[in-house]
Order: C-alpha cells, then sequence, then structure tokens
C-alpha cells in the first residue's frame, strides 16, 4: 500500500505534530474539517488515510472496508507517524488522535513508537500505556468491547491519562455526520484534547 498523508500546516507555519486517524468510514470530510479545525489552533496535522480513499457511510460497507484494510492499517499508520515526524514543519514531537478504529489503532502504536501523547474517541484496547491517554467515551457503546476496562486503566495510570465518559452519548458523538451527533459533547471533547495535546 502507497502512503498517503495530507498535511495541514496551523497559522504560524509550524507546531506540534499531530496525526489524526479516521473511523471505519474512511478519511470523509468529516474527518477532513476536524483536522483542519486542529491545524487552525496551532498544531501541524497529518491526515491519515488507511482504506486508500475509500469512504463509506452506512455500516455494511465500513465493515467491508475494516475488513480490507486490517492487516495493512498498522504498518501505513507506523510509517504515518514517521513521516509527519520527520517534516520541517513540526517541533516538539507527534501525538496521534483517533476516532473509534483510529484509536484502536493508535493504542497500538503507542506501545511500538515515540508518540508524545495520545486522544482516543470511544476506543478501547489490552495495551501497556507507555504515553499520557486522553480517553473520551460514551455513556452507552454498543461497539465497545471493555469500556470498562479501557477507563480503569486510565484511571490507575494517574494523570495526565484521563477518561472522561459523556453524559447521554453514544457511539460517534463526536462525528458531525451522524445521527448520533451531540454538539455539546463533540465540542467539550476537542477543547480538551487541544488542551491535552498541548500539555507538556
Amino acid at each position: 500500500m502507497t502512503e498517503q498523508l495530507e498535511i495541514v500546516l496551523p497559522p504560524d507555519g509550524s507546531g506540534p505534530g499531530v496525526l489524526v486517524i479516521h473511523p471505519w468510514w474512511g478519511c470523509n470530510q468529516t474527518v477532513l474539517d476536524f483536522g483542519r479545525r486542529l491545524a487552525e489552533r496551532g498544531f501541524v496535522v497529518g491526515l491519515a488515510d488507511a482504506f486508500e480513499g475509500n469512504v463509506a457511510t452506512e455500516r455494511d460497507t465500513a465493515q467491508g472496508l475494516l475488513e480490507r484494510y486490517w492487516q495493512s492499517a498498522p504498518a501505513l499508520l507506523a510509517d504515518n507517524v514517521r513521516t509527519l515526524a520527520a517534516h520541517a514543519a513540526v517541533t516538539g514531537g507527534v501525538s496521534g488522535l483517533g476516532f473509534s478504529f483510529g484509536g484502536f489503532q493508535l493504542l497500538q502504536l503507542q506501545e511500538e513508537l515515540p508518540l508524545r501523547r495520545v486522544v482516543t474517541y470511544y476506543a478501547d484496547r489490552e495495551v501497556r500505556l507507555k504515553v499520557p491517554v486522553l480517553g473520551h467515551f460514551a455513556e452507552t457503546d454498543p461497539f465497545a468491547d471493555d469500556q470498562d476496562g479501557m477507563i480503569r486503566k486510565l484511571e490507575a495510570a494517574g494523570a495526565p491519562s484521563t477518561a472522561i465518559v459523556y453524559p447521554h452519548t453514544t457511539h460517534w458523538f463526536a462525528e458531525a455526520d451522524r445521527p448520533e451527533y451531540d454538539a455539546a459533547a463533540a465540542e467539550a471533547a476537542f477543547e480538551r484534547s487541544v488542551a491535552f495535546l498541548r500539555a507538556d
């Protein structure tokens, strides 16, 4: 698979790097808009595309993309981290932010690569935490395998790792194109993410 990584620069032209990894829908317009908004806050954003430009709007299609690219995604995303870290505009290292599938992948990558920090949206995985992690979780999430276990892991790790559960939300609450979108929760999560990614 050929690496595809769109890089969005902040207004000042340089800053900390953040690799944004999409959910199982692919790198759709919602993810692109999110990444560009993050860049406006001072980050050099790499927009990962593990699905080679393919996007889905229905669950069956998304599941098909997930299965098609499941084996190739980890190596590609690791290359994305290295590419972003080597970019001339990046100062102060690279962090990661991922939605669902993307968060799941980042929880593995943080064990293997020198990421600064990781932000996950509705993601859980059995891993050793090697970097600070901010986990955003829905109150009700039928897609989570062990959300409670992940929350306990983050709580046990202690600050700066943090778990936030957003009341009255479900999976995809932070994605503006989904019917599950909760604007207030999404905005709160975004601001917390920015503050977390800026911290030393």
